[in-house]
């Protein structure tokens, strides 16, 4: 099983097991993952697995959702990447179970960069129709 590990702004660090393939991440208490923090909208954004990959996707945040340093509206995140909502930043984990030795398609920058909506690209309903 996958998990993402949050670094929050005061150096607090938690792994927190991706048990559900929706998960909602935002500073209110009711998401699947809350972050204590004031940069961080209510409901800031949505973390979902597609066919074994995990997508993010920003909700409308005031103070965007980052990947490695651009902000973006929705992309595939691979474990190699910082996310950074608010003060926090996130990696994904991968499971233990996936062959690190096995060739992937998603270890290539271009597939990175042509699966990924930056944020002025508009509006998008990507992870809603999928």
């Amino acid at each position: 099983m996958s998990k993402i590990l949050i670094f929050l702004p005061d150096a607090v660090s938690h792994a927190i097991a991706l048990r559900q393939p929706r998960l909602h991440i935002g500073r209110h208490r009711h998401n699947t993952i809350a972050l204590p923090d004031p940069h961080v909208s209510g409901v800031h954004a949505v973390l979902q697995q597609t066919d074994g990959d995990w997508w993010i996707e920003d909700l409308g945040s005031t103070n965007g959702t980052w990947l490695n340093g651009k902000r973006i509206n929705a992309s595939i995140l691979l474990p190699q990447d910082t996310l950074r909502i608010g003060g926090c930043t996130l990696r994904l984990l991968p499971s233990a179970r996936e062959n690190p030795d096995k060739p992937s398609r998603k270890t290539n920058d271009q597939f990175h960069e042509a699966l990924t909506v930056p944020a002025d690209f508009g509006p998008t309903d990507l992870m809603r129709s999928i």
